[in-house]
């Protein structure tokens, strides 16, 4: 899992989606030890997934990036509302 054996800090994006913050921190619990791995395992519901490592060499912490639409998006915006499949969840 990199510099230590604890697991990382997941930083996701967008943040105001809790379903899916919480599926990838599940995936971390039960195994995901890689930012490949990690990026493997969402990408089955959440199609556009990307993870990154973000990788300082001063910081004691593991932190991973984890994008549900594979790029920083806005909290609210269109692109953030869509549903896990990919189709466009509003009315």
């Amino acid at each position: 899992m990199g510099r230590n054996a604890t697991r990382p800090i997941l930083v996701v994006n967008p943040a105001d989606d809790d379903v899916f913050g919480a599926f990838a921190q599940v995936l971390v619990t039960h195994g995901a030890s890689t930012t490949d791995e990690l990026e493997r395992r969402l990408r089955p519901i959440y199609g556009n997934a990307v993870v990154h490592a973000r990788e300082l060499s001063s910081e004691p912490q593991v932190i991973w990036y984890v994008y549900r639409d594979g790029q920083w998006v806005n909290p609210g915006t269109m692109s953030a509302r869509r549903a896990p499949s990919g189709r466009d969840d509003r009315p």
